[in-house]
């Protein structure tokens, strides 16, 4: 199968035109139809991660044809070996290696200011490893976790998800972040556009149409942080 019969193939399946593609991953229309045409033979670096995210396929898939078109058809088994789990009632029992990301609500400002931050004080803690959040590089400080209501953004994150956030403003894009427009915040996967608006998008499209903040829009986009990690109960 050439990369063209794959493109046309993953568009055809998710029901998307060259067009959204295009749009949604911030590459000009005509780059896309070389793709289809097959004009152009290979897609890398970043177009091909993001035309990858936004089509639900495997970059590999995608690039080379290698593989099963989606994850979920890799069967692969978990081979990692199991370990013992601590659980842990109290922050008091944490070991050096662990500390607890302290669990919020949050609130939007009143006006376009940054959302309010409040300590949930009837949530537990999450709890992360220092030397993950290293390897990552993010700083204890600028890690919270906030508990999700709402099917927008399954099957990937459940209602009732336990989600860490890293604080920043910067937008990773294809990724899940925490955002607030006028009075509400939200989770959702935000694309940059080439124009300066951001695309935002919910996982369930089935329920859930996208929306597109524009710099000059009267409720501007505030990005609250993208996130890290997931867990929920199964």
């Amino acid at each position: 199968m050439t990369l063209a019969e794959r493109v046309t193939l993953a568009l055809h399946e998710e029901g998307k035109s060259q067009t959204e593609l295009a749009k949604a991953i911030g590459v000009r229309p005509p780059s896309v139809n070389d793709w289809v045409s097959g004009k152009t033979k290979t897609i890398k670096g970043e177009n091909l991660l993001r035309a990858a995210s936004y089509l639900r396929v495997r970059p590999e898939w995608l690039s080379m044809g290698r593989g099963p078109m989606r994850q979920e058809d890799l069967g692969t088994p978990i081979t990692t070996p199991l370990r013992p789990v601590k659980l842990i009632d109290s922050d008091d029992e944490l070991d050096d290696g662990a500390f607890a990301v302290p669990r919020y609500t949050l609130k939007a400002s009143a006006g376009n200011g940054a959302p309010v931050l409040e300590i949930d004080q009837k949530g537990q803690s999450n709890y992360c490893r220092y030397n993950w959040a290293n390897r990552n590089g993010f700083r204890r400080e600028d890690l919270f976790s906030i508990v999700t209501i709402g099917d927008s953004m399954e099957p990937t994150i459940p209602d009732g998800a336990s989600l860490i956030v890293h604080k920043s403003q910067d937008i990773v894009n294809g990724k899940v972040h925490v955002i607030c427009r006028g009075d509400e915040c939200f989770v959702k996967r935000l694309f940059k556009q080439m124009d300066g608006s951001v695309l935002i998008k919910s996982d369930n499209q089935a329920n859930y149409k996208d929306s597109v903040a524009r710099p000059d829009d009267a409720d501007p986009l505030y990005v609250v942080g993208h996130v890290v990690s997931v867990s929920f109960n199964l």
